[in-house]
């Protein structure tokens, strides 16, 4: 009974379908990158994450010269 009651459960967990690159529908007018790139920049300040900070600056400067 303890094995059927196991088997049950780890059947239960298994995905049923495998997401697909597919699946995700991407629009690029809908990205803000301003805003993402602005919420990057205040988390690598707040972790105090330098690397981060100088890879997003440039990136930041560039979006908002658009």
């Amino acid at each position: 009974m303890r094995i059927l009651l196991l088997l049950y459960f780890l059947s239960g967990c298994t995905a049923q379908k495998l997401p697909q690159p597919s699946d995700t529908v991407f629009k690029p007018e809908n990205r803000n990158w301003l805003l993402i790139y602005e919420l990057e920049l205040e988390a690598a300040l707040k972790n105090d994450d330098t690397e981060a900070f100088y890879f997003f600056w440039p990136e930041y400067l560039k979006e908002l010269s658009k």
